[in-house]
């Protein structure tokens, strides 16, 4: 699917206005090992904007996430935009389909969450699902701490979260929160017909958050 990521990068970098920022919620490999890894970090250069990225569990396969430190970045990290703060998160474990945050993270969001300001525009950002998604199989593709993240994610009236792992998009919002699921960009693993896309998400100070998708086609 080389072609297809590089028909979604052209149409990334020709979006007007441009992208602050592209958001990949994990699985830039297969099996985690180092043709796999030279080849992303090659391919990813066709993308302008500055970007974000996640691990999936596919990137920590055969001890994938070392050359996901070494070529990608942190597994883990804080960023910030304006009034965006940004928290990205790994929750995969290696070697393993299912993820969880833990309560590591769990306490460091609490700490991180409550000290931030109701102005500033919160963002979680992992690989697997929070809730289920339909047509995604097997339930167990959600977090394990799924509810104790939930919860707190509520309390703390987290504005968006944004994830990936099974390929199926999904907008949905409980409460305060939008919660995002991204389909692919190039992976032959789709679901259906659902096929390949990339969400576009407007925010913008004083107004909802808005986002919409674009199909990337057959070609």
């Amino acid at each position: 699917m080389e072609k297809r990521f590089d028909r979604a990068a052209k149409i990334i970098n020709e979006l007007d206005p441009v992208p602050d920022i592209v958001v990949h919620t994990g699985d830039l490999t297969d099996n985690g090992v180092l043709a796999d890894y030279e080849f992303a970090v090659e391919k990813l250069k066709a993308i302008k904007p500055n970007m974000i990225i996640a691990p999936g569990n596919h990137d920590e396969r055969n001890y994938g996430q070392s050359l996901f430190r070494e070529m990608i970045g942190p597994l883990e990290f804080e960023s910030e935009k304006e009034d965006l703060k940004f928290f990205i998160l790994n929750s995969p474990e290696p070697d393993r389909d299912e993820g969880r945050l833990g309560r590591r993270r769990q306490s460091y969001l609490e700490e991180k969450l409550g000290d931030l300001s109701e102005d500033i525009v919160k963002i979680l950002i992992f690989h697997h699902h929070l809730i289920p998604v339909p047509y995604a199989g097997r339930e167990m593709n959600v977090l394990e701490d799924a509810g104790d993240i939930l919860d707190m994610v509520l309390r703390y009236k987290v504005d968006l979260i944004l994830m990936g792992h099974r390929h199926v998009r999904r907008v949905l919002r409980i409460n305060n929160t939008l919660l995002v699921n991204a389909t692919t960009a190039s992976s032959i693993r789709t679901r259906g017909r659902f096929g390949h896309s990339l969400n576009i998400i407007d925010i913008r100070k004083d107004k909802p958050i808005e986002i919409s998708e674009i199909k990337l086609g057959d070609s």
